[in-house]
């Protein structure tokens, strides 16, 4: 299929409109930029005829070979990665999360210059004034079109992104006022969410064809044509162009930014050092020895946040009995399966919080690799000879295969006799939804919010809680955490929360993989994130 928006949308186009026009996740909490990022060398482009900072010599088009596919750029219709790293480069968000280091604030200014709680229930922000949308219209974004983004939003898949939400109401033009059910400690950071970027409701109303299109970031879509590439190109008249170089909200340098799927690992590898793309994102590992021997090429590796982990369906039997999880969890060697995965390229640990975020803890006891426990926690939960068979469910592909390879040996050293059951990605996850799997493996990446992680997973009732987990007490504790004004027992229960699934086991942790990318030793302007969440806006390859 090949979508071709025209530079998105013509000026005749919009001018002759009438109503009948046509019309899915760092180090200790840093992302990393370049030394030129920090030295605020990176965003000074301006468009043609800009007056900002100069332009610094640069490749026309930075080209960015992807692990995966777009599959819908209807920002309010899809909470993939693949999707938001795109969309992050043509739209805006009132809040933007930074990604910094511990210490540093991690949620800053966007779209909304402030705000403040007026009471529990209603927040006051503020928004420039000088904002207008890529429409060829210079239409300017206003309090109707955050709004409309938000009441849209809550009749879109990404409603639960915006839990707690009842209103928006416009105070005038520049100033909304947010109603939320009851006080919450990340409603402000849910709105620095991509598919919450703030859209044009005049294109919604116009009938504009595709109106997701139209954003307000530095660049506009251009053409995509599925399987092959996405492009997007610079805005000429970029209403932040004379925003100085290294600020969030500052133009950007490439005057495109292309991004094409290499599905095939070792396809990326040779793409890259035949110098048809510029980055190969998650190069394999055991083919970085080649890489970092070529010249030309930097590979740069930190430690990540995105978990992958062992996970059960608890409400299947024999997988209902925690005794005989723990045991499952006891027996599983996670060195070995590092190793196999990732040649080691990661870090173990013990809960199931993604390292990195508010109040990670990693220090209960869990569950080690060690045999004898699991054979004694088996004789507890009933199965002192083991004698059990079920079905390990998992998506197609590294590192889940070698991974499960491990697994399975493990399990059968207690008695466990587990059926690998590889499967494409869509399906497991509808298997997963629907509980018709028993164990499976997954990956969550979460470098943010919290409440992405407690609630998402381990809710009652909750669309991402794949282990079909339900406990009163883990509910109470989730909804404490999201709601506790005093930090120090908001901490104190965050650290509760994790001891407590973990003991309860409706999942292994295994480890959290480092970021590993690879690209043109010319880079510049880049800002990574461990999970993958990768910032191109400023990026691009200096000449």
């Amino acid at each position: 299929m090949k979508k071709r928006i025209a530079l998105l949308l013509s000026v005749a186009m919009l001018v002759g409109m009438t109503a009948g026009c046509g019309g899915g996740s760092k180090d200790s909490g840093g992302g990393t930029t370049t030394p030129a990022a920090e030295a605020g060398q990176t965003a000074g482009g301006t468009a043609e005829g800009g007056s900002g900072p100069a332009v610094p010599a640069h490749k026309e088009t930075l080209v960015i070979g992807t692990d995966a596919d777009i599959n819908t750029l209807d920002l309010q219709k899809q909470q993939d990665q693949i999707n938001n790293i795109i969309l992050k480069n043509t739209h805006q968000t009132l809040v933007f999360f930074t990604n910094g280091a511990d210490g540093e604030e991690r949620f800053v200014p966007c779209l909304a210059t402030d705000w403040e709680f007026k009471d529990d229930t209603h927040i006051v922000m503020h928004l420039r004034d000088d904002v207008y949308f890529n429409d060829g219209n210079k239409t300017p974004m206003t309090a109707e079109d955050v709004k409309f983004t938000l009441d849209m939003a809550m009749e879109n898949m990404v409603a639960s992104n915006l839990a707690g939400y009842v209103a928006c109401n416009v105070v005038d033009d520049h100033t909304i006022e947010i109603e939320i059910e009851s006080y919450n400690n990340e409603f402000v950071q849910t709105l620095a969410s991509v598919p919450l970027s703030i859209q044009s409701k005049k294109a919604y109303d116009d009938g504009v064809t595709d109106p997701f299109y139209i954003g307000t970031g530095p660049y506009k879509f251009d053409e995509w044509v599925e399987g092959e590439y996405c492009r997007i190109v610079k805005v000429a008249d970029y209403w932040g162009n004379d925003i100085p170089a290294g600020e969030n909200l500052a133009p950007g340098v490439s005057d495109a930014i292309e991004f094409r799927p290499y599905i095939e690992a070792s396809s990326r590898v040779i793409a890259l050092q035949s110098g048809e793309i510029d980055v190969c994102v998650n190069p394999p590992i055991n083919e970085l020895q080649y890489l970092e021997e070529d010249k030309n090429l930097t590979v740069f590796e930190q430690p990540g946040t995105r978990l992958f982990y062992f996970a059960f369906n608890v409400e299947k039997a024999p997988w209902d009995n925690q005794k005989l999880r723990q045991a499952v969890a006891c027996a599983i060697d996670r060195d070995a399966v590092l190793e196999a995965a990732v040649y080691g390229k990661g870090t173990l640990q013990k809960t199931i919080l993604n390292r990195g975020l508010w109040g990670f803890y990693d220090d209960m006891e869990g569950f080690n690799y060690d045999v004898d426990r699991a054979k004694a926690l088996m004789a507890e939960a009933g199965y002192p000879d083991g004698g059990i068979k079920t079905t390990l469910s998992y998506a197609s592909g590294t590192p889940y295969e070698q991974i499960a390879t491990v697994i399975q040996a493990n399990l059968a050293a207690i008695g466990v006799e587990a059926t690998l059951e590889p499967m494409e990605t869509a399906t497991l996850k509808s298997a997963c939804v629907d509980g018709s799997q028993e164990l499976f493996l997954w990956r969550w990446n979460e470098d943010s919010k919290v409440d992405f992680v407690y609630r998402d997973l381990f809710y009652t009732d909750s669309g991402s809680n794949y282990h079909h987990y339900s406990d009163t007490k883990v509910d109470g504790l989730v909804d404490t955490v999201a709601t506790e004004k005093d930090p120090e027992k908001r901490l104190a229960a965050a650290q509760e929360l994790q001891e407590y699934l973990v003991d309860a086991c409706p999942q292994v942790p295994l480890y959290i993989a480092n970021l590993v990318i690879a690209y043109n030793k010319n880079l510049q302007g880049q800002y990574l994130f461990g999970g993958g969440n990768h910032d191109w806006r400023h990026a691009y390859i200096a000449e």
